[in-house]
């Protein structure tokens, strides 16, 4: 053999070599590719699901109404009814879970069914609608079809979303939400039990402290900030709170009565024929006399419909169950008593 037949006959043996080395390797990388294009569509598919569980979940909460005794009945069939208003792969799901109970704050422990005594919320627990939608054999068209992932030995994937909704006691209160009184923890022993008014329509006066019993009186506050001017009052009465407050924040009691802020707020329920719903910071205080900075622990709404200054120096009207108080959500801390203000549906998980 001479060496040009020899050096023909080595290079032909190598390009076949070569060959044979690129089957594996093409079929690893259009393995690879499958991977890529599939696991999006499993990352599509997911967000898909989790936004129905977390559309559905928030429309359940958003029924329920009450916070003591929650209207379960309608939360249940709104979250039913929002899940086939959305879509995977473009087609409208059809079905999901959906279970109904209180949520822990700190979430250990997961969902305890409405009808597992007791039937009310327990400090530290909100009522919650929770919201499971999976795509499964049976189940909204069945398993996510892989494209390429067969040439891999995968040919399809279940996949599953959950989502919970509560409504909660404020723990946060906006910017602008919040009216310039503070009232008493204490009054509430005399007037409010078991998340609602001991008498709904009673007229309830709430008296400058320099007049009235402690746990009878509310006081006027520059919330956050240390002022003790019946101008800045007048202001905050139209404005509200300048900066977001948290419960645990402190507000600034301002002394003295005050007078000229009673016939402000009667001005302006005269102006918003009659009544004047409004959101006020809860202090816990032996003594609302002094100038000081006290800690949030709680939002409550009331319903004023008459403010007397003169001799009189008080705030008449009734404490209000299940208010939706705009502007507020759960906060940072824990949620606070109930007082009659809840917020809106929030997710939680």
């Amino acid at each position: 053999m001479n060496s040009k037949f020899r050096l023909l006959f080595l290079g032909n043996s190598q390009r076949g070599a070569l060959m044979v080395m690129m089957v594996p390797l093409l079929i690893v990388m259009l393995g690879l590719a499958a991977l890529v294009v599939d696991i999006g569509r499993i990352m599509i598919v997911r967000n898909e699901l989790q936004n129905a569980a977390d559309a559905a979940a928030l429309a359940g909460a958003g029924k329920l109404q009450q916070y003591i005794q929650p209207n379960w009945t309608a939360a249940e069939l709104a979250a039913h009814q929002a899940i086939p208003l959305n879509f995977s792969e473009q087609e409208a799901l059809l079905e999901g879970q959906v279970e109904l109970g209180f949520w822990p704050v700190n979430g250990v422990g997961g969902l305890r069914a409405y009808d597992v005594p007791p039937a009310a919320p327990q400090l530290g627990e909100n009522p919650a609608v929770k919201v499971t939608i999976a795509r499964e054999q049976g189940i909204n068209h069945g398993p996510l079809q892989f494209i390429f992932a067969p040439l891999l030995g995968l040919r399809q994937s279940s996949l599953t979303a959950s989502a919970v909704a509560v409504i909660t006691t404020p723990g946060f209160a906006s910017a602008g939400t919040l009216f310039p009184m503070v009232l008493n923890k204490c009054m509430f022993n005399q007037f409010w039990a078991n998340g609602a008014p001991l008498n709904p329509t009673q007229n309830i006066r709430i008296g400058s402290s320099y007049h009235y019993d402690n746990c009878s009186a509310g006081q006027w506050t520059s919330l956050d900030l240390f002022s003790q001017s019946a101008r800045v009052a007048k202001q905050l009465l139209v404005d509200g709170n300048n900066i977001d407050l948290n419960l645990l924040d402190e507000t600034f009691i301002q002394s003295g009565t005050e007078n000229s802020i009673y016939s402000a707020v009667q001005q302006m329920v005269t102006a918003n024929g009659g009544y004047l719903e409004v959101l006020m910071p809860v202090v816990d205080s032996p003594d609302l006399s002094k100038s000081v900075p006290l800690p949030i622990v709680a939002f409550a709404p009331f319903r004023i419909t008459a403010s007397v200054g003169g001799s009189g120096k008080y705030i008449e009207g009734r404490f209000i169950e299940n208010y939706k108080a705009a502007g507020t959500s759960g906060g940072q801390v824990n949620n606070g008593s109930f007082f009659g203000a809840i917020t809106a549906a929030i997710l939680v998980k």
